[in-house]
């Protein structure tokens, strides 16, 4: 079943953000990861979900999610990610 990943960012240093996409974008496309938005103005309809930055990643299932998580090349990628932004995500499946 596809687990999907919701993500905002609060973006602290747009250069070392932009970096950290580079660095990742490549991994997203090997590891055939689907990327279904990506919005760099999102507009919040409540407080708690102001963002700079927000993104809604689909993987196969639970297991590629892991194993995407797990690559070393994509652990280096996030920390240039988590030095540059603060980062809130939430994971979950495809309803029904």
């Amino acid at each position: 079943m596809p687990t999907f990943v919701f993500a905002k960012f609060d973006i602290s240093d747009p250069a070392g953000y932009e970096q950290y996409v580079a660095l990742a974008t490549p991994i997203f496309m090997r590891e055939k990861v689907r990327v279904h938005a990506s919005d760099n103005a999102p507009k919040a309809l409540t407080p708690d979900m102001q963002a700079d930055k927000v993104v809604l990643l689909e993987f196969r299932d639970h297991d590629h999610f892991r194993h995407f998580f797990a690559q070393a090349d994509y652990m280096e990628a996030a920390k240039v990610r988590d030095a540059s932004s603060k980062m809130s995500a939430t994971i979950f499946e495809r309803y029904g």
